[in-house]
C-alpha cells in the first residue's frame, strides 16, 4: 500500500507504469484486481490516503510527475 498525504487542491495521478505495454486494455490492466483507496486519517487540512493498485499502474503525487 502506498500512503500519501494530500491537502485541498493537491492531486494524485494514476497511470500505466513505465514499461507497461501501451496497447493493454483496461481489462488487462485490472486483471490482478481493482484500485482500492482507503482514507487513513486527517490532521488539520491534510488527509492521509492509502492506495492499493495492480503493479501495472503507477501512483504519484501530481506535483512530482
Amino acid at each position: 500500500m502506498l500512503v500519501l498525504s494530500r491537502r485541498a487542491d493537491e492531486s494524485i495521478l494514476i497511470q500505466p507504469a513505465e514499461g507497461t505495454d501501451g496497447t493493454m486494455t483496461l481489462q488487462q490492466l485490472f486483471a490482478n484486481g481493482p484500485i482500492l483507496i482507503t482514507l487513513l486519517g486527517s490532521t488539520g487540512r491534510r488527509v492521509k490516503v492509502g492506495i492499493d493498485a495492480p503493479e501495472q499502474l503507477a501512483i504519484r503525487r501530481k506535483d512530482v510527475t
